[in-house]
């Protein structure tokens, strides 16, 4: 963009990361607990309202994402056994016109990057200190709007603030996560159980600019030996689609030469 190369907005998705019990998720999927030794750890998959569940880790765990310092981010991931205590997911929420509108002045096709840092750095400096401790809030305590007094150990490894995070996301944004967050509850009975803990931000679902290509060539449509690619040029949102859409525009360049 700074060189002048055309770069456009494109829609995304921020919110929250919920972590569970495994053996919760089991005995809601499952109806038993422990699982059957044959069974794999126990997944789901929701949407409400615009919000809905991302990247759904069994048997995983959280981990730090930031990209530079004086921000929080966080991510999820599952080891190839599926085996920690803990299940997680993004619970998002697209993000909406109005919400980005006091950036497009200064920052123009950028407004979704630069509302994204402002997510993220808040994140870092709501709980008052410079470490990569994430903010945190039991979930039945974010739906009630109150502070949780003592939090369950989690699988994030740098640790956790107890913070409202209703503080943390646009008003808009807050509550739709909680009314969705009590639609969740009636589908999937035992969702909103007190160990239930919410860590914020998760707000990398995909990139908020898109680097516009051709349809055919799917070179910039500025310079012909520029291919936009995968999840970072707006193309794709996770391994799967990156991969894909890397294999494709590698056919493309593969043509050409």
């Amino acid at each position: 963009h700074r060189r002048g190369i055309t770069v456009e907005n494109k829609p995304f998705a921020l919110g929250l990361r919920v972590e569970h019990p495994q053996t919760l998720v089991d005995q809601i999927q499952y109806r038993q607990c422990p699982r059957d030794e044959h069974l794999p750890a126990a997944s789901y998959r929701l949407a409400r309202d615009g919000v809905y569940s991302f990247c759904m880790c069994p048997g995983g765990i959280i981990v730090p994402a930031a990209t530079a310092p004086g921000e929080i981010v966080v991510n999820g991931m599952s080891p190839s056994k599926r085996n920690t205590r803990w299940a997680n997911s993004g619970i998002v929420t697209p993000v909406e016109q109005d919400e980005l509108a006091p950036f497009e002045d200064e920052h123009g096709p950028l407004a979704g990057l630069a509302f994204q840092a402002s997510v993220e750095q808040r994140a870092f400096e709501i709980k008052g200190d410079d470490s990569q401790r994430a903010p945190s809030q039991r979930l039945v305590d974010f739906l009630e709007g109150r502070v949780s007094q003592e939090l369950p150990r989690v699988s994030y490894a740098p640790g956790v603030a107890s913070i409202d995070l209703s503080r943390l996301l646009p008003p808009r944004m807050a509550e739709a996560m909680k009314h969705s967050f009590r639609q969740f509850g009636d589908m999937l009975t035992g969702f909103l159980d007190p160990d239930a803990v919410l860590l914020g931000v998760e707000s990398r679902t995909s990139s908020p600019v898109r680097i516009p290509r051709d349809d055919e060539s799917l070179s910039h449509p500025q310079f012909d030996n520029l291919f936009p690619c995968g999840e970072g040029a707006g193309y794709a949102g996770g391994i799967v689609s990156a991969a894909m859409d890397g294999q494709r525009v590698a056919q493309a360049v593969a043509a050409k030469v």
